[in-house]
């Protein structure tokens, strides 16, 4: 009787995250303070889906929470660094109004503060910026993530834990903490953006190529 009870208490042994899992986490995510700016949130009737081990999390989130099972909660604070980074002051370009040329017609519709715009970088990569001033001849465009900077303070729950399927690893939207916050892994920007805007609509919706390098390999989604 001991050894049937050892072997059902194997099978039913509690999954906790790891590498090669997904969990459904609620959570709450906010800047600088637990009492600062609510950046995102999932609530328990609602979790997201985060897969580990594949840097579809943010690595500072991912190791609060190797080793949670469902039933935990979360608490935890990330530095800037563990989370965005730091912000740059070089990541603060100016580019040339003609970079907003398009068909021979200046964007001006693009060109007011906060508007973000998908531009690509030397790499041919895509890349959003936000306008902060708009000049005579040129727009100064801030390329950090708009977290950068900012300290994360993390509260949740683990709703649930089983392992990771080649379902899960198909290209979907979002990031590991939904869209909003865009909490994926902080991708190393290059400095200077490279001379292409377009406006919203136009761009693939999944990797931000314009219309004229959709369908030839740049980027992740390779556009059909």
């Amino acid at each position: 009787a001991q050894h049937h009870n050892q072997e059902v208490n194997r099978k039913t042994k509690t999954m906790r995250i790891e590498s090669n899992t997904v969990a459904q986490i609620a959570y709450k995510i906010h800047a600088n303070s637990y009492d600062g700016e609510l950046i995102e949130f999932a609530d328990e009737s609602n979790p997201r889906s985060m897969i580990f081990g594949y840097e579809k999390v943010i690595p500072g989130f991912e190791q609060n929470v190797i080793g949670k099972e469902a039933g935990d909660t979360l608490d935890f604070s990330l530095d800037a660094e563990q989370a965005f980074g730091e912000y740059r002051s070089e990541m603060v370009v100016h580019v040339p109004k003609q970079a907003f040329v398009v068909n021979g017609e200046l964007k001006e519709e693009l060109l007011f503060i906060g508007n973000e715009i998908s531009m690509m970088d030397n790499s041919g990569q895509p890349i959003r910026g936000r306008v902060i001033q708009v000049g005579e001849g040129e727009v100064t465009m801030d390329f950090n993530h708009p977290l950068a900077g900012k300290p994360l303070f993390i509260t949740g729950k683990v709703m649930a834990v089983r392992p990771i399927t080649q379902e899960d690893l198909q290209p979907k939207g979002g990031g590991c903490c939904g869209g909003g916050c865009g909490c994926g892994p902080a991708e190393e920007k290059t400095e200077h953006a490279h001379s292409h805007a377009h406006a919203e609509g136009d761009d693939c919706s999944v990797c931000g190529n314009p219309p004229e390098l959709q369908g030839q390999g740049i980027g992740d989604c390779r556009c059909g």
